[in-house]
């Protein structure tokens, strides 16, 4: 028979893994996600944008992509959108990404950049590549 003192021990060990497991997962995801070129390019945006730093307030602090929200962020073939949680001195909200490619062997390349803060929604980069109509819901 099994004392009750092992099995805690098993639980805990399991729990202990597997926690560490999902945790590393999701951090791996998130490196992938900062590694995408439109990412980048969005966040050199915003910090060249003299409006938006202004409205945000430096120094921005930049967030992590909340991957169980699969309407603001998602990749698809030729299409993929981030919500990214930006805060500043003035003000804090979302950063949107909106990107397209050709087809799948091309990288993306930034569309679109808004800001949805508490001020309002900014437009801050357009391309005109982006069809809100098709795009959104």
């Amino acid at each position: 028979m099994v004392q009750t003192s092992t099995l805690v021990k098993v639980a805990a060990g399991v729990f202990v893994m597997g926690s560490t497991g999902l945790y590393l997962a999701q951090k791996s995801v998130q490196w992938k996600v900062r590694a995408l070129p439109h990412y980048n390019e969005s966040l050199k945006i915003v910090f060249e944008h003299p409006k938006a730093l202004e409205a945000i307030g430096a120094p921005i602090s930049v967030g992590s992509v909340e991957l169980s929200d699969r309407a603001h962020n998602y990749v698809d073939k030729t299409t993929s959108r981030l919500r990214i949680p930006v805060t500043g001195l003035v003000d804090c909200g979302f950063m949107d990404v909106l990107a397209v490619r050709e087809n799948e062997k091309e990288k993306f390349e930034t569309a679109k950049v808004r800001l949805y803060l508490n001020d309002g929604v900014f437009t801050i980069f357009d391309t005109g590549r982006w069809n809100d109509e098709k795009n959104e819901e």
